[in-house]
């Protein structure tokens, strides 16, 4: 039974830290966050924040993890929905919508990309392995919206270069970012190069 509540304890603290290391990341930047910010944000001790992680760097790698793995399971959403109910527009317009309008994430996927790439090897390398992955989902959700083979890939790529610049452009605040639009333009000549 102590196993257990142990056991339950303890991802509940590595959430609070993940949690409390988000929002400290985003409000104050990486650099200016002090393990001793995210002990205190998370109210836990600085001995119980180091039992889970003793550097930023290790705490920076899960964040990576836990953000990429939200955003994947999006794009896994997006490639499980896509029904021939729903035009090529439509679901690129849903995968736009959902990765750009959130703030939090955009935030930390900004800070996450600096650290990518200014001094962090392994944040680079887990992004390098993501937008492998990402690029392959894409191309299955673009083959069950009929999508011709020879341009999957290329619009995967192009994909995932508008999004990468929308989420920059939403975390610098520039309003009325014409996604459905764009994702209807994207949608037209795909079906033109068809």
């Amino acid at each position: 039974m102590a196993a257990k509540r142990s056991a339950t304890h303890g991802i509940s603290n590595r959430e609070q830290i993940l949690t409390a290391a988000s929002a400290l990341f985003i409000e104050q930047g990486v650099e200016q966050t002090s393990l001793r910010a995210i002990a205190g944000r998370a109210g836990i001790s600085t001995g119980t924040l180091f039992y889970y992680y003793a550097t930023k760097s290790e705490l920076i790698f899960d964040i990576t993890d836990r953000h990429f793995d939200r955003i994947t399971a999006r794009l896994l959403d997006w490639v499980g929905q896509a029904h021939q109910s729903q035009t090529p527009a439509e679901i690129l317009g849903v995968v736009f919508q959902t990765i750009v309008q959130d703030d939090l994430r955009g935030r930390l996927h900004h800070y996450l990309i600096e650290q990518a790439l200014t001094s962090n090897g392994g944040v680079r390398e887990r992004f390098q392995q993501k937008y492998q992955e990402w690029r392959a989902m894409l191309q299955q959700g673009l083959a069950q919206v009929e999508i011709p083979a020879g341009d999957r890939e290329l619009v995967a790529q192009i994909i995932l270069a508008a999004l990468d610049g929308f989420v920059i452009q939403s975390v610098l605040g520039v309003a009325d970012i014409p996604l459905n639009s764009i994702a209807a333009y994207l949608a037209a000549h795909c079906k033109e190069v068809s």
